[in-house]
């Protein structure tokens, strides 16, 4: 029997729509009426707008009804029927999210300190932001492609792994679902929605859903000053404020992202109020005089601050805004701590309510927010301003701050074509029709390789590489490991990558349980043995200098680790079991170095982890064996004491049983003869080659 031919679905005759991704209720806030030249004209809701979109920057009236979106841009053309149900879908979140921003707008008009605000209304508009963001056109750029090949953001590995189990052909079909389940999903107030929504969608962006509405707070922000005012640009609601790893291509000049972390995120509600969400890595005021709530924050700063290429200077430049935790109706500050109020045990509940304070902020403070903005806006073709003179003020600003070196704003790569160059220089266009003179202050970033430099780039390309005898040890553990130069910047990159992503799982997992935490991590660990074995290597080093960097430990934090030890002897380990041990050694010097009794013995390694380290090498066992059996002994301790140890050193622990001793003597006393026994086996090893 033949099978039934599937028909193509053929799009029906559903009009085509204007999508805004910036809902009208935002634009009417920055809006004016237009005026009535005629009895018929009807008035419109206008706005005034920068177009960037030509050779030169323009300032236009447009109309709130066909500003900041796209036709059918959320339209599923592979649907016979309601194709355009998921815009409607967003029209309802929309409705309830305006009404929440009406209730707050109307305090603020109206002068009040404050707002309160049910559970249900903020968990509303935090979900608004979310979708603000991932409905962005960038997440458009991201995803709108019509074969899975075309997807090219860096997660696309995983990404084509989730759509072929899925059943998806399509990236916006991926993304098309998971706008749809978020959309759907019920925020109850217990928290199990986080549960069911990583079930739901895909999976990177279900921890980003859930990171983005747990771990940042939110806050009302207006202007001090009464003539200034905020931005909104066509990118504004996917706009964070924090540092941003890159790695420029010497040759393109191109920078690639390695890594970012969100301090900050923005939502301009009006030209006077913005929505504010921190990150809990910043310090709060509220939580800071609890010393394991302070520790925690300041060791999850660190390990995020670590994932970039200069960790010292990826701070926040908005640490300083004024903002901190809203008040709730369930507890109250009793000797600088929060506590439950009687009746409360600590269950979130739908009708508890929460006070958000209208916050102040210097000049300085909407500078830098608004300076954020304009530096994203590059790329984008429209920005939306309150008023003329707001505007101006801002555009002097911007365009005359003096930055700062590699890490401020406005820096270019020196070419005439480049896209930030082009923009500030449109940017100069606008602020000459609002009537100013001001130029553009901004930094040259020069990526002209030197003769020497493009020597070294061609030597790698074609691995011409020097001889053995003039490389550095790194580099010759490293090309032992089977690096070469060919090799080695992609290496480094993706080390980094690792690094990121445990630092990631370790972010999204806080709160779950320990037990499963530390599966993960194993998890993690097992799939990262799998890699090269020089990458891992490379791996291990930087999470050595993250961790290690203030702490006083045998060897350098980046040269000279127990990695390199494992390095030098790998050719006497099976392939399978190199990297297994080298983040054994490197785990247990880390654990020996958090020890309270480290520094007694600082060459042993203390951790029952270890107890099979070398299992692969029969000699080392054997003679791991013989020396346990030594120290049985109880003169010979002492002996050894004697001949290798400072006078005077103690060689046994009040607090140790007989059998910690002997084992923390074996591995000691084991670690000191391993490189000659390794260089042993080597020769004999190439004495049989000889014969």
């Amino acid at each position: 029997m033949a099978s039934t031919p599937t028909a193509r679905i053929q799009p029906t005759a559903e009009l085509s729509q204007y999508h805004h991704f910036i809902p009208r209720f935002i634009l009417r806030n920055f809006s004016y009426k237009s005026p009535k030249n005629g009895r018929n004209q009807r008035v419109e809701d206008m706005l005034h707008t920068i177009d960037l979109s030509g050779l030169t920057a323009k300032i236009v009236t447009a109309s709130v009804a066909r500003t900041l979106g796209k036709v059918d841009m959320y339209r599923d053309f592979t649907k016979a029927k309601n194709q355009q149900g998921l815009e409607k879908q967003l029209a309802d979140l929309e409705s309830l999210a305006g009404r929440v921003v009406a209730t707050i707008r109307k305090r603020f008009e109206a002068g009040d300190k404050d707002v309160w605000i049910t559970r249900l209304e903020r968990d509303t508009l935090r979900k608004f932001l979310f979708i603000m963001k991932y409905r962005s056109s960038n997440m458009h750029k991201r995803f709108y492609h019509e074969t899975s090949e075309d997807y090219t953001a860096d997660d696309r590995e995983e990404m084509l792994v989730y759509m072929r189990e899925k059943g998806f052909e399509r990236p916006i079909d991926v993304w098309f679902d998971n706008i749809k389940a978020i959309l759907e999903l019920q925020m109850d107030p217990g928290g199990g929605w986080m549960k069911e929504i990583r079930k739901r969608i895909y999976p990177g962006d279900a921890e980003w859903f859930v990171h983005h509405t747990q771990s940042m707070y939110m806050a009302l922000c207006m202007p001090s000053e009464q003539d200034d005012e905020f931005l909104l640009t066509e990118n504004g609601y996917g706009i964070h404020e924090g540092p941003v790893s890159s790695r420029v291509d010497s040759i393109t000049g191109e920078s690639t992202a390695t890594s970012y972390t969100e301090y900050h995120v923005f939502a301009a509600i009006s030209p006077r109020l913005m929505i504010v969400l921190r990150s809990l890595l910043l310090p709060n005021p509220t939580e800071d005089n609890i010393q394991d709530i302070r520790e925690f924050r300041q060791t999850m700063y660190r390990m995020s601050a670590s994932a970039h290429n200069d960790p010292s200077k990826a701070n926040s430049i908005l640490t300083d805004l004024p903002i901190s935790k809203a008040r709730n109706s369930y507890t109250q500050f009793i000797d600088g701590k929060l506590v439950l109020l009687n009746g409360e045990d600590g269950t979130h509940r739908a009708n508890h309510r929460f006070c958000f304070r209208f916050v102040p902020i210097i000049k300085d403070q909407v500078d830098k927010i608004n300076g954020i903005m304009l530096e994203e806006s590059y790329g984008i073709s429209t920005i939306v301003f309150g008023s003329h003179t707001g505007a101006r003020k801002i555009m002097e600003s911007y365009l005359s701050i003096i930055p700062r070196g590699e890490y401020g704003f406005k820096i270019v790569s020196g070419k005439p074509d480049d896209r930030r160059l082009v923009f500030l220089r449109k940017l100069e266009q606008v602020v000459q029709q609002m009537g100013s003179n001001v130029v553009a202050v901004y930094h040259s970033r020069n990526i002209t390789p030197t003769n020497e430099e493009t020597d070294e780039l061609v030597a790698r390309m074609m691995e011409l590489n020097n001889p053995p005898e003039e490389r550095t040890e790194p580099m010759q553990l490293y090309m032992r490991l089977g690096g070469s130069y060919a090799t080695l910047m992609k290496d480094l990159e993706q080390s980094r990558n690792m690094l990121n992503m445990r630092i990631k799982f370790d972010v999204w997992s806080t709160g779950l349980d320990e037990g499963l935490r530390e599966d993960i991590r194993e998890n993690i660990q097992r799939i990262f043995s799998q890699l090269p074995v020089r990458r891992v290597w490379y791996y291990l080093k930087q999470v050595r200098n993250m961790v290690l960097r203030d702490r006083s430990v045998e060897g350098s934090v980046i040269t000279d680790g127990p990695e390199d030890l494992i390095a030098r002897v790998s050719q006497v380990i099976r392939s399978k079991d190199i990297a297994r041990l080298m983040f054994s050694v490197v785990l247990n010097q880390i654990s020996l170095a958090n020890h309270r009794d480290f520094g007694l013995y600082p060459g042993a390694i203390p951790n029952d982890s270890m107890r099979n380290i070398f299992r692969s090498i029969n000699e080392v066992e054997q003679k791991a064996r013989l020396l346990r059996d030594k120290l049985r002994t109880p003169s010979y301790p002492k002996t050894f004491a004697d001949l290798f140890l400072p006078k005077g050193a103690m060689i046994r622990h009040p607090f140790w049983s007989e059998e910690e001793h002997i084992e923390m003597h074996t591995r000691f006393h084991t670690r000191a003869v391993f490189e000659g026994l390794i260089a042993k086996l080597k020769e004999e090893e190439e004495d049989d080659l000889d014969e």
